[in-house]
């Protein structure tokens, strides 16, 4: 896309910001400050609600634009207040405390008692009827599957997504566009500060992590401290605190939270949520207990948030279930729903926006029982061959003609048929090889950096 494309792209968006009410195609022609064909208009537009910019409402004549922010498109094509779509009354009210000043609120801390009452699959944040409901909305295939089979099949639309929106979520003002652009070609949008760059880009390899090792991870302390070493590297001021629980007293902005100071404290925590949710059967109700409490106990430094999002994605992506990536859920709404979980304990307001951006979520992602193609099932049957003949090429350095023949000598000791498919994908998979998807190549960190440093 040029360069006079994009700053179109802007002016349109920047356009339609000054009308939350929306503006039909021919308004925004009149209204835009340089001329511009009608049928490039129109693909513009489409273009720019294909790719999450703007949001569309309408059919036909009765076409309209508006900012995204300020609205969402629902299927009968009403335009809805994002606040009150997400939050039924009875939340709204339960948020009005909100309204009261930060010093004339209540100070509070860290409330053991929260966790201690809950007892897994016997307490029940999320009821029945709503985890019966977005399984239904979540499903992805009718049978048994390798876990992560799904995720696999939308990796680059996920990556993408959860990306932009979780980073979104943190301020970060990189638009989806310029997100595609870095994550896809690494091209870094200009004007942008370096740590906004570094913190999609850690987005990129975290989410990498989950989907590639996906029949690996378990929920354990490992696993949710590698996801944050991936999320917060080159972003800490101590380098130390990647992956490590704190050892420093934290603030929360916005909020009389003050979470806890002792390490020792924070470490038991932080594995009895683990060991709690890890015994929970329901994938819904396990997402929302790590999403609320790896949130509230604030485990690490920073990047706390980032964690316990992608942290919830587990078990969607073990599972073959729509990941949530928090399509189209507004800062202030998230920030809102949190702050009603530190300040009063109450997953009430949370609960409406989890169950609303899912369901948001898997409307974007298509249909929902998806068939699964030839590849993905040549894929998953030679897995295990593949991560296994990947560990002795990086064990034993080999890189082009040399690599392609052990894997065609391996295929042939298997009795693998199609060799050309399997030395394809192996190829492939090494080409992104890092050390955040080296589970089950029985390889170390060393080993692989000493392969790369060595790569052609």
């Amino acid at each position: 896309m040029t360069q006079e494309i994009e700053q179109q792209n802007e002016a349109i968006i920047t356009l339609l910001d000054k009308y939350p009410e929306g503006l039909s195609r021919g308004q925004v022609s009149e209204k835009l400050s340089f001329s511009i064909n009608d049928k490039t208009l129109q693909r513009r537009l489409a273009a720019l609600v294909n790719d999450g910019r703007i949001a569309k409402i309408g059919e036909r004549k009765a076409t309209r634009y508006h900012p995204l922010e300020a609205s969402i498109e629902t299927d009968k094509g009403h335009l809805k207040d994002t606040e009150t779509n997400i939050f039924s009354p009875k939340s709204q009210e339960k948020l009005k405390f909100l309204e009261t000043s930060l010093h004339a609120r209540e100070k509070v801390s860290y409330t053991r008692d929260f966790l201690d009452a809950y007892v897994p699959n016997q307490s029940q944040y999320v009821p029945k009827k709503i985890r019966e409901a977005l399984f239904q909305e979540g499903k992805r295939f009718d049978e048994q599957l390798a876990a992560g089979t799904y995720a696999r099949q939308i990796c680059q639309r996920l990556l993408i997504d959860l990306s932009y929106n979780s980073s979104r979520l943190e301020g970060n003002t990189y638009s989806r566009l310029d997100t595609q652009k870095l994550v896809e070609e690494g091209i870094s949008a200009k004007g942008k500060v370096h740590e906004e760059t570094v913190m999609i880009m850690n987005h990129k390899e975290a989410i990498l992590f989950l989907v590639e090792n996906a029949q690996d991870i378990e929920l354990n302390s490992l696993t949710i401290r590698n996801l944050h070493y991936l999320l917060s590297q080159d972003l800490l001021a101590n380098p130390q605190a990647c992956g490590n629980i704190r050892t420093l007293e934290v603030d929360i902005s916005q909020s009389t939270y003050k979470p806890l100071a002792n390490p020792h404290v924070l470490k038991e925590l932080f594995e009895l949520i683990l060991q709690k949710a890890k015994k929970v059967k329901d994938p819904f109700e396990q997402a929302f207990f790590l999403l609320v409490h790896l949130s509230y106990l604030q485990a690490f430094e920073d990047v706390n948030k980032r964690t316990s999002r992608l942290s919830c994605n587990i078990p969607f992506i073990k599972g073959n279930l729509c990941p949530l990536s928090f399509t189209d859920v507004a800062r202030d709404d998230y920030t809102a729903a949190l702050l009603s979980i530190y300040e009063k304990n109450d997953v009430g307001p949370m609960l409406e926006l989890f169950a609303w951006a899912y369901s948001r979520t898997c409307e974007q992602y298509g249909v929902v029982k998806k068939a699964l193609g030839e590849i993905d099932a040549f894929r998953i049957q030679y897995r295990q061959h593949r991560k296994a003949i990947m560990g002795q090429i990086v064990k034993q350095g080999l890189h082009g003609s040399a690599a392609e023949e052990l894997i065609e000598n391996y295929c042939q000791e298997q009795g693998i048929e199609d060799i050309d498919k399997f030395t394809a994908m192996t190829l492939a998979d090494l080409s992104t090889l890092h050390a955040g998807a080296i589970i089950g190549l029985r390889i170390t960190e060393a080993q692989l950096e000493t392969w790369l440093s060595n790569k052609p």
